[in-house]
């Protein structure tokens, strides 16, 4: 049997399908955030608001670590300029945990022989605002020429700048091999990798990009030279992200510049772009918070708001968020500590930004005039300003830990017992708590319409009946799924129960498989190659951007990646989705075939995943085969080696319906494995 071609052999326009049907439940989500900010009509109002975000906020990330570890702050070089010094420093943010760091001193700062980390301060070597430098993904990090400059700008206008490089950026790539040198994963390709681990225990990776920044500020604000009253944060690009970020949750900061990241949640769909693992907050659409909140909370402190007028950020976006939160900023009074710049520029720190960036920090942080002109300051080698020997803490550190061990240890302190199968005393009673808390978690008893499928071309070949179906999945009937029937003719007895096949390829598989699939019928009689959305013949379209989307659906910036991402900030997953379509084709089975019929599931690879969640929801499920299953998202969250498949990202799904938490709940099904070694989720 062919599989289906493009537009389901032109019966239906299916391209466009997913992407319309997460864009018109963020418009419910757009519509609640219209709602909340016209009830903000006071300051007491918008305090509660802002409390009300940041909350969402903590709560999406995972918290951020209950104690401070000791910085142990060290200066390992210092480079002498024209006017300033350039201090090469190393801290921990947690345990062996290593920041690097370049602190830029004005000359006449004094802080010779101060101890950096015993917090003690001389009144006469703290002059100076501090600002602290976020920095946005290249991967030299804090070397960047283009970051260097708004460093040298800033402390030739007498503020201590200390630059810090973001995890998997300039010294601290997590994958870095310090016996071979190698470096298999690099700056954002970190970030969305290790996102995903933390996204599958109920956080995210920003947990420790915001944990880096708070104590960079730690250190900051002990220097002898820096007045800890007057501190300021900014970035551009994921430095942008990070003072935003920064600004939500750490009342410390007394003013802020975020540059080419503002944006608004509706232009970024429009867009059609992937982001980065950090960018994406769960829930973030839902409930929030949405880019307009990260400014409106940080009120009434003065905030500017740098942008690009042709950044692939929408500036029309920015616009929208800049003027909401301008409007809660006149519940203080203070509009006038809220402003925008708009470079007549591309996404960068460009010197116009660069500018306006000093500019601000004059007036709120100094008290000086906004009179400063910006020039070409030439940057420093990016190797001098490496803060170990070998510019890679991995290398540099023997105990060094990363972002996957710190995973690992957020779920052994959360959930400790994820990995491990539940001991079960009433396995009736755990079968019917387990069913409720997948069908919950994945919001399987949402209104679904008829089914009404549609079959057609059909074909016989040797004792087999092929067609092809489709129906409606969603409320919204324009959302359908595919199917490829194979089904024994008339004379040919089968022992199994009807078959639901999910391939990680779905339809598009069924050519190359005809001879397995053969074999399936012989035994079940009945099989259903089915293609939840997204999958197979009902696959989105490929949004075909190299600069943020890659060129492959599946590229770790590809299509699969962006729209994963949309659905996790409406507070859902494609794994979500996709485990609903499945249960849906269950419903086809049994309304062709009759209501009291057993059915059984076979999911290959990922699609394991699918087939275990579907048959704990369904009880008419019998049988449940999985062929080349993938990890449990346990093991996936916490091994460097895992590789990582889009279509998975969910959230908090680690210790709560993973692989050893599902298998007790079909304790009365047959459960068939084929190349994998069912030991080890038992």
């Amino acid at each position: 049997m062919k599989r289906f071609q493009r537009n389901v052999d032109g019966f239906y326009d299916v391209e466009n399908q997913l992407p319309r049907y997460l864009r018109a439940v963020a418009e419910e989500g757009f519509e609640r955030a219209r709602t909340e900010r016209r009830e903000i009509d006071g300051r007491q109002a918008a305090m509660a608001d802002a409390d009300r975000k940041r909350a969402y906020f903590l709560d999406a990330i995972g918290g951020l670590p209950d104690e401070r570890c000791e910085l142990r702050a060290e200066r390992t070089g210092r480079l002498r300029r024209d006017g300033y010094d350039v201090e090469n420093v190393v801290f921990e943010s947690l345990p062996d945990f290593h920041v690097t760091a370049n602190v830029y001193v004005p000359r006449e700062a004094r802080d010779e022989g101060t101890d950096e980390s015993s917090g003690e301060k001389e009144d006469e070597n703290r002059p100076f605002p501090g600002v602290l430098f976020c920095c946005g993904h290249s991967d030299l990090g804090k070397g960047a020429a283009v970051y260097q400059q708004v460093c040298i700008d800033l402390v030739r206008n007498g503020f201590v700048v200390l630059a810090i490089d973001p995890l998997g950026q300039g010294e601290r790539h997590q994958f870095y091999d310090p016996e071979t040198g190698e470096l298999p994963r690099r700056n954002t390709t970190e970030h969305t990798f290790l996102n995903q681990q933390c996204t599958f225990a109920g956080a995210n990776v920003a947990r420790y990009m915001v944990w880096d920044g708070i104590r960079a500020l730690d250190y900051l604000e002990r220097r002898s030279d820096v007045d800890s009253d007057r501190i300021g944060v900014t970035g551009n690009s994921g430095g942008g992200l990070q003072t935003a970020y920064l600004a939500l949750v750490e009342d410390r900061i007394d003013a802020a510049v975020p540059c080419c990241f503002i944006t608004s949640k509706r232009a970024y769909m429009d867009t059609g772009q992937g982001q980065d693992g950090e960018q994406i907050i769960h829930r973030a659409i839902d409930r929030g918070p949405r880019y307009d909140d990260f400014l409106s909370a940080f009120a009434p402190k003065p905030v500017l708001v740098g942008a690009a007028r042709s950044d692939f950020l929408p500036i029309e976006g920015t616009r929208r968020s800049y003027e909401r939160a301008r409007s809660v900023y006149e519940q203080y009074d203070r509009e006038d500590a809220i402003d925008i710049v708009v470079a007549d520029d591309t996404h960068g720190f460009s010197p116009t930004l660069r500018e306006a960036t000093v500019n601000w920090f004059r007036e709120h942080l100094r008290d000086e005039p906004v009179d400063f002109r910006t020039d070409s300051p030439e940057p420093i080698d990016p190797e001098e300003l490496h803060c170990t020997a070998a510019g890679e803490v991995r290398a540099a550190f023997s105990d060094e830990t990363t972002v996957t061990a710190l995973n690992r240890a957020y779920i052994a302190a959360n959930a400790p017992d994820a990995a491990t199968r539940p001991e079960v005393s009433d396995a009736d009673r755990y079968v019917k708590e387990m069913r409720e808390r997948v069908r919950q978690r994945f919001d399987l008893d949402r209104r679904r319409p008829a089914l009404h499928p549609r079959r057609y071309e059909t074909e016989r070949m040797d004792g087999i009946t092929w067609e092809k179906v489709f129906f409606p999945t969603e409320r919204d009937p324009t959302v359908v799924v595919t199917g490829i029937v194979a089904r024994a003719d008339d004379g040919l007895e089968a022992s199994g129960d009807p078959l639901l096949l999910l391939y990680e390829r779905g339809t598009d598989d069924v050519e190359n498989r005809t001879p397995d699939i053969r074999d399936l019928v012989a035994e079940h009689g009945f099989v259903l190659a089915f293609d939840p959305r997204g999958v197979g013949a009902v696959r989105a379209r490929n949004v075909n951007t190299p600069l943020m989307n890659g060129g492959d659906y599946d590229d770790y910036h590809g299509t699969k990646n962006k729209l994963a991402a949309d659905a996790t900030m409406l507070g859902t997953s494609l794994l979500a989705m996709q485990v609903f379509d499945v249960t849906r084709g269950c419903e086809y089975l049994r309304d062709r075939l009759g209501d009291g019929v057993d059915v059984a599931v076979e999911g290959h690879g990922s699609m394991a995943l699918h087939a275990l969640l579907t048959a704990v929801a369904t009880p008419s499920i019998r049988t449940v085969s999985l062929v080349n299953p993938v990890p449990s998202f346990h093991e996936m969250a916490t091994s460097p080696d895992t590789t990582i498949d889009h279509g998975l990202t969910a959230h908090g799904v680690v210790g709560t319906v993973d692989i050893p938490q599902l298998l007790p709940a079909l304790h009365d099904r047959e459960i068939r494995w084929t190349g994998a070694e069912p030991s080890r989720y038992r």
